[in-house]
């Protein structure tokens, strides 16, 4: 099973831009609730926020057999410049429109070892929201969603029922 906050931890670490520019990877409940950006908001400024829930659908061709599990996994990428400085606010949101377009090469990349593991990253569309100006005081970023698909066994087990 494929696991969003070790993958996107890990990418957060490895990445030379992240590295650099002090990104550090946090995991959150949802895009609303930001409990780990402010329980690390005094040691940094700029963050990778991945949240531990995920929505989750199971799908089959003819509702019978074969059945997948699809999932989505956000991902927040933040940073932080002084509030009412709008020129700084534009670099940090290029900052991490760049972070963004390299995660997204890496996904890219590493989905043909997931698939292997028979979990597909859904690749054709990665959907992106920015954040305006006034929505998180104080931050720049954007937050996308993957979405990946993995065969999930549904066979009924006369034993599990009474």
């Amino acid at each position: 099973m494929f696991d969003a906050i070790k993958y996107f931890t890990r990418m957060t670490e490895m990445n030379k831009l992240c590295q650099q520019e002090k990104f550090k990877p946090v995991v959150i409940s949802t895009p609303q609730d930001l409990e780990g950006l402010i329980e690390h908001y005094r040691d940094g400024s700029r963050f990778v926020c991945i949240s531990d829930t995920n929505t989750e659908n199971l799908t089959s061709d003819d509702g019978t057999y074969g059945f997948t599990k699809r999932r989505a996994f956000t991902v927040l990428i933040l940073s932080a410049y002084e509030y009412a400085d709008m020129d700084a606010r534009q670099k940090e949101l290029d900052l991490c429109r760049e972070v963004f377009r390299q995660f997204v090469s890496r996904i890219i990349n590493d989905k043909y070892t997931y698939e292997e593991q028979f979990v597909q990253f859904e690749t054709r569309s990665i959907p992106t929201q920015e954040f305006g100006r006034y929505q998180i005081n104080g931050m720049a970023g954007l937050y996308f969603t993957l979405y990946t698909q993995e065969p999930i066994e549904v066979e009924y087990k006369q034993d599990e029922w009474t």
